[in-house]
C-alpha cells in the first residue's frame, strides 16, 4: 500500500486521518479526484426530496434571484436541521439520517479524528438542555438582510461549485452563523454581516485586501500581469494620479459613478483603493454572504496551507474569479466531493510535507536536513507577496499561470509544479553578520558617538611626543578631525551591513532590495567624510598650525555629526530606494506585512518623542 494511504492509530483507537489518504477500492483520475461508478459521489442539493427549482427557473439565473427563492426543505433532504443538534425531540438531523462525508472514514466508535467518541448520543437530552433556536440574536430580527435558509443555500451551491466535503461545509456554516449570531447581538443585522465582510474580505484592516493590493492583483485584474511593468508608474500615470487625487477628496458619496469615470485609467493606489471601496458599498446581503462563505469553505479545508496566510488568498482569489465566471455559471453538474481538497490543497501539503518527512521503510520519518536547506511557510508565503513571486507559478510544460485568464486559473491549479515555483527567500546561515545588518543603527548611535567622545577626550592617543607631566595638547585642526572620523566609521558600519545583506537575501526574491545604489551612494558617503580627513592629516605636519586645515577639520565635524544623525534615523532599507516611499507601489508588500506601524497622534506622539528624548539623553550625558 502507498504510504500516503497508511492511516496511523492511535493509542486510544481514533485515526489520524491523513488528507491524502485513499481507501481501497477507491479509484482516483489523473487530478486526483475520486471516480465514482454513478452519481453517488456527488453533493446534489436538489436530491432527496429537497427543495426543485419553480417551474421556468433557470438555475444558471444570478445567485440573487436563485436565493431570492422561498426556501422549501423537506424532513427527508439535507437542510438547516441537519447542520445543528438543537432543536424540540423529534427534530430531524444527525439522530435519523445524517449520512458521512464520502471522505470521512473510520469505525463506528471513531469520531473519524484523532479523538474518538465513546457512549451513546440522545439528541433529545441535548435538545431539552439547550435553547431550540441555536441563533436567536440572527433570527429574532425580521428585518435580517438573509435568512438561514439562504445563507445555507449559499453553503450548498459553494459546495457543489467547488466540491468541498460536506463535513466542512457543516462546520463552517455553523462557524459562520455564530459570527453572525455574536454580533447581531451586539448590533443590528445588516451592521453585523457589514462587519463581518469587512473584517474578512473587504475592509482596510482584512489580511485579504491588504494582500490584493500588495501583491498588486487590481492590476491583474485590470490589465493583466502578462501585460504590467512591474513597479513603475508611466508619466502619462503620474499626471494622471495627481490629477484625480483632487478628484477623489471632493468626490460625493452619492454619486461615485462619476468619480469612477473621472479615475479610469488611474492605476494609482489611492484609485485603485477608492474603485474597490465603491464595489464593496455596492455588494448585496448575499454578495456578502457568498464573498464569506468562500474564504471560510477554503480555509476550512485548508490544511497546513492555513499557516501561509497570503497563499490561502491567492487561492481564495482564484476560486471567487471562477465563481463568477460563465463557465462556472453555466456548469450543471456538480464537482465530486473532495475536489478542492485534491486539486488544491494536496499538492501543497505533499510539497510542505516532503520538506521535512520522508518515507523509510513504509513510514514518515524526519529528514535529516538542516533549516537552512528547507523550504518553511514563510518562504512558501512570501511568493505571493509580489507580483513578481506570482509570475513564477509554472505548469511542467513552462507555461505561466498568469497567461492563462483569471476566471480558468482555478481549475489549473492542480496542474501546477509547486516543486519547481517555491524556494528560500532568506539564506538562514548561523553568522555573526546578522549582528551588523539587523543592528546597524545600535551599532552607529554606540560606536560612532563613542568614538566622537574618546576622540575628544583623550587626546593624548594622537598627540605628537605627549608628556603626562606637560600635558601638551594636538593642534585644534587634528583634534577636530580625529573626532570628525566619527561619521566614517558611521559609513563602513553601513557598508558592512549592506554587503552583509546581499549575502542573506536571494535576489531572485521579489522582496529583495536592489543594493547596487545603496552601496555607491554608501561609497561616496564615506569619501565625502573620509577624504578631507585625510588632507588634514596629510596636509602640513602634526606640530605646524594652518588656518585652512583648522576650518576643514571643524567643518568635517559638522558633517560627521549629520552623517550619524541621519543614519541613526534612516533604516538601512530606506536609503536611497523607493523602499519607503508612499508614490510607489514597487515594496508596498513589504510596507504591509512586515512595516506596518500604527501611527501616534496628539499625545501619544509626544510622549512617544519624550520617553526617546529622555533615553538618549540619559545614555550620552
Amino acid at each position: 500500500m502507498n504510504p500516503d494511504q497508511d492511516p496511523y492509530q492511535d493509542p486510544n483507537n481514533g485515526y489520524y486521518q491523513d488528507p491524502n489518504q485513499v481507501p481501497q477500492p477507491q479509484a482516483y483520475d489523473e487530478y486526483g479526484q475520486p471516480i465514482y461508478p454513478s452519481n453517488e459521489g456527488y453533493y446534489d442539493q436538489y436530491a432527496q426530496g429537497q427543495a426543485p427549482l419553480p417551474d421556468g427557473q433557470n438555475p444558471n439565473e444570478s445567485y440573487d434571484q436563485y436565493y431570492a427563492q422561498p426556501p422549501n426543505f423537506q424532513q427527508d433532504g439535507e437542510n438547516f436541521s441537519d447542520f445543528s443538534s438543537y432543536g424540540p425531540p423529534g427534530t430531524p438531523g444527525y439522530d435519523s439520517q445524517y449520512t458521512p462525508s464520502q471522505i470521512s472514514y473510520g469505525e463506528p466508535s471513531s469520531s473519524g479524528a484523532s479523538t474518538p467518541v465513546y457512549g451513546n448520543y440522545d439528541p433529545n437530552a441535548i435538545a431539552m438542555a439547550l435553547p431550540n433556536d441555536p441563533y436567536p440574536a440572527w433570527t429574532a430580527d425580521s428585518q435580517s438582510p438573509a435568512t438561514i435558509e439562504q445563507i445555507e443555500d449559499v453553503f450548498i451551491d459553494l459546495t457543489n461549485r467547488f466540491g468541498f466535503q460536506r463535513d466542512s461545509m457543516r462546520n463552517m456554516f455553523d462557524h459562520f452563523m455564530t459570527l453572525l449570531d455574536s454580533r447581531a447581538s451586539r448590533m443590528s443585522p445588516d451592521q453585523a454581516l457589514l462587519s463581518l465582510h469587512a473584517d474578512y474580505i473587504g475592509g482596510d484592516t482584512a489580511n485579504y485586501k491588504k494582500w490584493y493590493f500588495a501583491a498588486q492583483l487590481d492590476m491583474d485584474d485590470e490589465v493583466g500581469f502578462r501585460n504590467m511593468n512591474f513597479g513603475k508608474l508611466s508619466r502619462k500615470a503620474k499626471k494622471a494620479k495627481k490629477k484625480n487625487k483632487k478628484a477623489m477628496e471632493e468626490a460625493d458619496p452619492e454619486d461615485t459613478e462619476a468619480t469612477l469615470n473621472k479615475i479610469e485609467g488611474d492605476t494609482s493606489l489611492e484609485a485603485a483603493d477608492f474603485r474597490w471601496k465603491a464595489k464593496m458599498n455596492a455588494l448585496s446581503p448575499l454578495e456578502r454572504v457568498r464573498h464569506i462563505a468562500l474564504y471560510l469553505l477554503c480555509w476550512g479545508e485548508a490544511n497546513q496551507v492555513r499557516f501561509t496566510a497570503e497563499c490561502l488568498c491567492f487561492i481564495y482569489k482564484c476560486a471567487l474569479d471562477y465563481l463568477d465566471s460563465p463557465a462556472c455559471q453555466q456548469r450543471m453538474e456538480p464537482m465530486p466531493e473532495g475536489d478542492y481538497l485534491n486539486r488544491v490543497i494536496t499538492p501543497l501539503y505533499r510539497f510542505l510535507r516532503n520538506q521535512v518527512y520522508e518515507v523509510s521503510e513504509g513510514r514518515y520519518v524526519k529528514r535529516e536536513r538542516d533549516h537552512d536547506e528547507v523550504i518553511g511557510y514563510d518562504d512558501v508565503n512570501q511568493l505571493f507577496w509580489y507580483p513578481e513571486g506570482i509570475a513564477k507559478i509554472v505548469f511542467e510544460d513552462e507555461t505561466k499561470l498568469i497567461e492563462v485568464p483569471t476566471e480558468e486559473r482555478y481549475l489549473k491549479l492542480g496542474d501546477v509544479v509547486w516543486d519547481d515555483v517555491f524556494f528560500k527567500t532568506y539564506k538562514e546561515s548561523r553568522s555573526w553578520f546578522h549582528m551588523i545588518t539587523n543592528f546597524n543603527r545600535i551599532w552607529i548611535m554606540h560606536v560612532s558617538i563613542y568614538w566622537m567622545y574618546v576622540a575628544y577626550s583623550a587626546p593624548a592617543l594622537y598627540t605628537h611626543n605627549y608628556q603626562q607631566t606637560l600635558n601638551n595638547q594636538p593642534l585644534a585642526a587634528y583634534r577636530w578631525a580625529t573626532a570628525a572620523l566619527g561619521g566614517s566609521v558611521a559609513c563602513l558600519i553601513q557598508l558592512i551591513a549592506t554587503i552583509c545583506e546581499w549575502s542573506f537575501v536571494p535576489r531572485k526574491w521579489a522582496g529583495a532590495q536592489h543594493l547596487s545604489r545603496r552601496f555607491w551612494f554608501l561609497c561616496g558617503i564615506f569619501a565625502i567624510n573620509l577624504g578631507p580627513i585625510i588632507f588634514v592629516f596629510a596636509y602640513d605636519k602634526d606640530t605646524v598650525y594652518s588656518t585652512a586645515t583648522h576650518v576643514v577639520a571643524a567643518v568635517m565635524f559638522f558633517v560627521a555629526v549629520a552623517t550619524v544623525i541621519f543614519f541613526s534615523i534612516m533604516p538601512l532599507g530606506g536609503l536611497f530606494t523607493p523602499y519607503l516611499k508612499k508614490n510607489t507601489r514597487r515594496y508596498v508588500a513589504s510596507q504591509t506585512f512586515t512595516a506596518s506601524f500604527a501611527p501616534l497622534h496628539g499625545i501619544d506622539m509626544w510622549m512617544s518623542y519624550f520617553v526617546w528624548f529622555t533615553v538618549f539623553a540619559a545614555k550620552y550625558s
